[in-house]
Order: C-alpha cells, then structure tokens, then sequence
C-alpha cells in the first residue's frame, strides 16, 4: 500500500481555500459587529440617548388651584384652603390591606374607602400615589405622621380643596364640587385633560356656578420632570424646568354677600304666631337699574362643605327625606301660584281691555258666576272699591268683575311681557318656567282629552287672582316687580366678571305698555304699605326709602265640610303642608326705584303676616347698605395666584 503524499498538490489547494473561507466569515462577521457598534454609538447616539433619558425621567402633572368666587365687593364666597390628606404608592407599601388596617386605627378607613381604594390602585398602577384620607384634623395629620417609620409607602401631604366660608347661605348661588367620576374622564376631549383628572383628590363642579363655569374654575395644569430608577421610584425633583400650573380664573358676582347672610337668618326665623314651626322660604332682591341680583336666599338649605369631604350617608338621607326641601332652589326651581301678587300684573291687562282707573265695583264677599260663587278672602265684603282700592286692600271680588269678559290671551301677554312664564341666563341650571295659561297651552295641556280644551271664561275668574293653573316662581315674581317699577324690561344676573373680563348689564328697553297704566299699579302698591292696605305692618319709616308693595296668599288646599265638621274650619288648623302659602312682592324707593324684592313663604298662611315683615327686615337691610352706592369690586384689580401643588 502506497503512503500519503504530504506535499500533494491537491489537498494543499483544498486547505488553502478552507482557510481563506474561514477567514472572511470572521471578518464579515467582526465587520458586521463593528457596523453595529459604530451605528448604536455614532450613527443613532442622540436616538437611544434620547431613549434612555425618557426611561430615566418620567412627567408628572401639576394641580392647578381652582379659581375663587367672589361677592359683588371682593368677599370669598368659594376659595381654597389647606387639606391634610394622605396618599399612598402601592408598590412601596407592599402589603396594603396591612397598611390600611394601621391607617383604620388613627382614622376610620370603611370598607366602602377600602374598596374605592383598591379599585383604584388597580386603575392606576403601583407606582401612582392614590389617596386615601384627606380633610383629616391636625391632631389625625400629626398622629400619622409619627407612626410613618411603621407605615411603608405612605405620604403625608398638604394638599388644597375646596372652602365654602358662607355655608349654607350661599349654597344655591354657588353650588358645590365632588369627586370625579367616570362619567366626567369620558366627557375629556384630551389625554392631557383626563390625566389631570385622575389626580389625587381632584374635584369637578356639581351644582350651581361651580358646575356651569367649571372650564373657567378649573385652570391649566402645570408639569414637572421627576428622575426615577428602574423600579420607577422617584429619585429626584427637577423643579428647575418645571412648568408652574395656572389658577382658574375668579368668578366675581352680583350678589351682596352680607345682606346674603341678612336675608338667610330673616327667613328662617320662624313666625310669631308657630314658633316652633320650622321655614321653608325663598327671597330675592334686584337692583332694578343694573339687573343684579343682590340676594338669591333659599332656606333650610345644605352645607356645600359638606359635600366637598364626602356627604355622610345619613345626612344624604335626611336632606332628601325633609319636608321643606332644602335641596331644592326655591327662588329658581320653587314654583308657587302667585296668588294676589299676580293682580299687578291683572290691573294692567284690566286697563289695556278698556277697563277705567275710576271703575267701581261693590263687593259683598262673593260673587256668582256660570254655577257656583267665587267668594273674596273678605268674608263680609269690601264694599264698594275702585282699581287702586282693590289693590290697597286686595279685594277678590273687583277682579272676578273684571274677569268675566277679559281674554285670557290679553291677560297671559302681559304677564309675559313683565317677566312670569320665562327662564333667564344666570349661570344655574334647573330654572323652572312656571305656568302662563293660554287657550293655546291649554290645547296643549289636555291634548288627550278634547273635551276640555276650550278655555272656559270660568277659569278667568280663577287666574286673574294667581290661582288655578297659574304658577311662577320668586325670581320671576322679581322681575315682574322690577319691571312694574321701571317700566324696562330688566334682566337679571348673577356674574359680574369671569377674570378680568368684565360683563357688562344686560339691556333693558322700555316695555310696550302706557305709562299711565303702570302709574295706577304704582299707587296701588304705594297704598297698600303706606296708606294702611294689606301690608300696613310692612312700611319702612324712613321716608327716603318708602315701600311699595304687594300681598299675596295662594290656595294649597280647599277646606271641606268634612273638614270644618272636624274643627278644622281656618287654615292655621292644618297641617302644615295643607297650609296656603304666604307672598309679597315691594320695589324702593317709591319715586325713584332702585332695588326690588319678592319673598316667598311656604305655607306661611298669609302674606301680610308671614312674608310682608320678612320682606321689611330685608329692605331696610338693603336701604341701609344701599349697595348701588358703594364701588364694586373691579375684577382687573385681582392678583391670579399660580398654584404649585403636586399631586
């Protein structure tokens, strides 16, 4: 057998070309290495840097503080104040339910807060602090604080919330804040508005202005880097490149804060004659040259602060349950028949049918029309009464007079015309219209039931004293008398700037009626205060704010045979939600009006005796601060404050 050929040609050539295979596939190799390494570290370095500083820094966002409401004179009526709260990052805490249950110990943690709590920490993420106490007194804030060693994950913070230093004066103009809910991160048109949402604590309008301007309240928020490791702990503030947030702007209003409060303690001072009844009541006053309204007054009324640290349950349900409402905005949602406050407005619709100012009528106490007598509140009558007598003494019987051949479409105009049966622009949702009757809203009204849509001349007799299907409510009862004293058509309102934006008055023009029409309606209500009418008791003695006005006692509940066979024969014998409820409506001065003033009295009986002294007390108030000669404030002379809360 013949050896191998160490120097073969061939197999040598075969090496050779293995080698040199070999050694291009490790320089491609190293060379694709070195292509990478110069792409990562040359080509893309401002890519991956920019990379590696977005992992390392992360953007939080900056509450901004909500913007003030103020009175007519620069007194807070929403502001901020300090809030000691709690909050804590789930992934430092560890064992949560552990930490909630040491928290229960210092403050209660229901099992209602646990399970909000969970909830959103498994919304949020672990590294997103969530709170879980605030409105906490100093003495809770600074037990927690020395139990901290103990209490892993847990951050004390002094936060803002909302303050409502006039209580439930204020409640129905300024309304209140809660929570945030679903619902409200679903209305966001922004990533960036949700987010900002989501913040510990953070809370939206709910009622009245703070709900209606809440865009405007709510501000811009601010943002600010935070350096954190790989477990996303926060390692470092970059306070230096932050971006402050901007406070909502400040709502300055119409109202007059003190006489707010006045008029609050006067309505809810129970009458005379049931001291221990309590009163469900609604005042409003107008400055009948610019529109404003100086009161806006509903009572009992809710405690908005209640609101902002979470309503109790029980209360919730006490508030609901009430008889006398004091969830419900009397002056804007309260709707009542008008009873005789609505002859104002009856002597002009009288006058513009042809009826004279010198027409006579006498009154025996009843009258007889189609089947039945319509009977005057006078048992034994007025005797014989011209149109301004009628109104100093409030006789029933001139009206049914009137009544018989008036067109109700004439006497539904005009109420129109002078502001009943309409809403008006005030920044508060839940105005009701009232009801204006008409032959073509009763059409409407009993569309199902044709037999009744004629209108019945009968039913004249009852609206033309504020009854039967008539309603409105005491804003419109206001304006009415605003516009009686002024002859304009004055609108109300309740904002007077929104930030430095100054709103100026609504216009009022002059109303299409006969000036010698409104003199008549004028003297009547000058009568019945001054020249012992109805509201004798009413009259203010300063002669420099003489009071003009009118009485009013609207029906609730008809008194039965049955009843007066009971010995229920008055209504002061019933029960006090069958009781008739009490009016007046006033303007001053009596020869240059300013201010206008419509108070109602739930089932207050009548009107001279429960709500004419209560308008009085609140007049005088008026006429001594006389608001309209004081300087307002000018909202240009506010300072924005920028809030640089972190949550």
């Amino acid at each position: 057998m013949a050896g191998v050929n160490a120097h073969d040609p061939e197999r040598q050539e075969t090496v050779s070309r293995r080698t040199m295979l070999l050694g291009g596939g490790v320089t491609l190799l190293f060379g694709g290495i070195a292509a990478r390494l110069y792409q990562l570290q040359v080509a893309d370095h401002q890519k991956y840097l920019d990379l590696a500083q977005e992992n390392q820094f992360n953007r939080r966002v900056l509450t901004p503080l909500r913007g003030e409401i103020v009175d007519r004179f620069g007194a807070p009526l929403a502001s901020n104040r300090k809030n000691f709260r709690v909050l804590l990052v789930p992934e430092q805490a560890r064992d949560v339910d552990a930490i909630l249950d040491k928290i229960n110990k210092i403050t209660p943690v229901s099992e209602e807060k646990r399970a909000r709590i969970m909830r959103e920490i498994r919304r949020r993420g672990a590294f997103t602090p969530v709170q879980i106490a605030d409105n906490l007194s100093w003495e809770n804030f600074s037990k927690l604080n020395f139990e901290l060693p103990h209490l892993s994950g847990v951050l004390p913070d002094v936060g803002e919330t909302r303050d409502y230093p006039y209580g439930a004066d204020a409640a129905f103009v300024i309304g209140y804040v809660g929570a945030v809910t679903e619902r409200d991160l679903a209305a966001q048109e922004s990533d960036e508005d949700r987010l900002l949402l989501r913040q510990p604590g953070f809370k939206v309008g709910r009622e009245g202005l703070e709900r209606t301007y809440e865009e405007e309240l709510r501000g811009e928020a601010g943002a600010m880097n935070v350096k954190i490791n790989a477990h996303g702990r926060v390692i470092e503030e970059m306070t230096d490149s932050a971006v402050p947030p901007v406070q909502g702007r400040t709502l300055t209003l119409t109202i007059d804060s003190e006489l707010q409060a006045h008029a609050m303690e006067v309505l809810s001072v129970p009458a005379e004659r049931m001291p221990d009844e309590p009163q469900s009541a609604a005042a409003v006053v107008i400055d009948v040259v610019t529109g404003d309204i100086l009161v806006l007054a509903s009572t009992p009324a809710f405690n908005p602060n209640d609101f902002n640290v979470g309503i109790d349950p029980e209360l919730w349900k006490e508030l609901n349950e009430s008889p006398y409402k004091p969830l419900l905005n009397k002056p804007l949602s309260g709707v009542y028949p008008p009873g005789s406050t609505f002859k104002l407005i009856s002597t002009i619709a009288a006058q513009r049918a042809g009826v004279k100012p010198g027409h006579s009528v006498h009154c025996s106490g009843r009258v007889w029309y189609g089947n039945r007598y319509f009977h005057c509140w006078k048992r034994g009558g007025h005797g014989t009464v011209n149109m301004k007598d009628a109104l100093k003494h409030s006789c029933d019987t001139f009206f049914y007079d009137v009544a018989k051949t008036l067109e109700i479409d004439v006497l539904a105009e005009t109420a129109r015309q002078f502001g009943l049966g309409q809403t008006y622009e005030l920044g508060i949702p839940g105005q009701q219209r009232g009801v204006i009757p008409d032959r073509a809203w009763k059409r409407e009204y009993f569309a199902g039931n044709p037999a009744q849509q004629p209108w019945f001349q009968g039913e004249t007799l009852s609206c033309i004293i504020g009854q039967g299907y008539v309603t409105s409510t005491p804003l419109q009862l206001a304006v009415m008398t605003a516009r009686l004293a002024t002859g304009r058509a004055v609108r109300p309102r309740l904002v007077r700037a929104v930030g430095d934006l100054i709103l100026p008055p609504p216009e009022a023009p002059l109303i299409d009626v006969d000036q010698d029409h409104l003199a008549v309606v004028r003297a009547g209500m000058n009568a019945v205060t001054n020249e012992y009418g109805t509201a004798a008791r009413s009259r203010l003695d300063d002669p420099e704010w003489q009071l003009a006005g009118k009485t009013g006692t609207s029906q609730v509940y008809a008194i039965t045979a049955e009843d007066r066979a009971r010995g229920l024969a008055e209504p002061e014998d019933l029960p006090w939600a069958r009781r008739d409820h009490a009016l007046f409506v006033c303007y001053m001065p009596y020869d240059n009006p300013r201010y206008a003033c419509s108070v109602v009295v739930e089932h207050g009986i009548g009107g001279s005796r429960a709500a004419g002294p209560k308008a009085r007390d609140i007049m005088k108030a008026v006429a001594e601060k006389d608001p309209a000669s004081r300087t307002p404030l000018d909202p240009r002379s506010l300072v924005r404050i920028s809030g640089a809360r972190e949550s």
